[in-house]
């Protein structure tokens, strides 16, 4: 399939020349709407500069992002897991361990647990959807720039696949003392995990950054 180079053609009648530099070697090329597939290189250092993308490529990132909000309040509104030492049952929701790290004396250790769990993940997704939605709509919302950038920060602090692998070490240190019974927010915990997963492969990076210079 041809590639269109850096410095092909000229502009067509009616049509504002968009020019900008290669981030490599500084080479002048003009930006230019390119069909699903190509991709614009430097003629100078064989840079891909640009690439032609399917409209449709913010949808998939975009549902599972809405996916995950809702996965991650049913995985704070529901009991993780139920614990039953002589014949005491108590079930436990995530804000439950958190607390109970605040009573035990543990605050700085509680506010990250906190953090990472739920507050990273609420503010990663919900950041998201704000972006993403924008993005499918073409839309200029306010604050769409300072969003992505939060998206950028909160992202690695988003360790819901962590607390899930650490529910599990937990688990099993705990079937010492009594007995440990997994509840439905456990299952809402592991499809968070997931989501969060696969939500992170699907993300078009390059797409969003092309959508935010138009915007700019």
């Amino acid at each position: 399939m041809h590639e269109p180079s850096a410095q092909d053609g000229g502009t067509a009648p009616g049509e504002a020349a968009d020019w900008r530099e290669c981030p490599d070697c500084g080479a002048a090329y003009r930006l230019r709407p390119l069909a699903p597939g190509l991709q614009l290189r430097c003629t100078r250092c064989g840079a891909r500069l640009a690439q032609g993308r399917k409209s449709s490529s913010l949808q998939g990132p975009l549902a599972f992002a809405f996916t995950g909000m809702a996965l991650l309040l049913l995985a704070n509104f529901f009991p993780v897991m139920t614990f039953d030492v002589a014949g005491r049952m108590q079930s436990n929701l995530i804000i439950t361990g958190i607390s109970g790290l605040v009573q035990q004396g543990y605050g700085p250790l509680a506010v990250l647990v906190f953090f990472c769990a739920i507050g990273a993940p609420a503010a990663y997704l919900g950041l998201l959807c704000y972006t993403l939605t924008a993005g499918m709509l073409g839309a200029r919302w306010p604050g769409l720039d300072r969003a992505w950038r939060w998206v950028e920060l909160v992202e690695p602090w988003s360790l819901v696949p962590v607390f899930a692998v650490a529910c599990l070490v937990a688990v099993v240190r705990l079937e010492l003392l009594g007995t440990v019974r997994w509840d439905s927010g456990a299952v809402y915990v592991v499809l968070l995990s997931l989501c969060c997963l696969v939500l992170g492969r699907m993300l078009d990076r390059e797409r969003i950054e092309v959508l935010r210079e138009e915007r700019s």
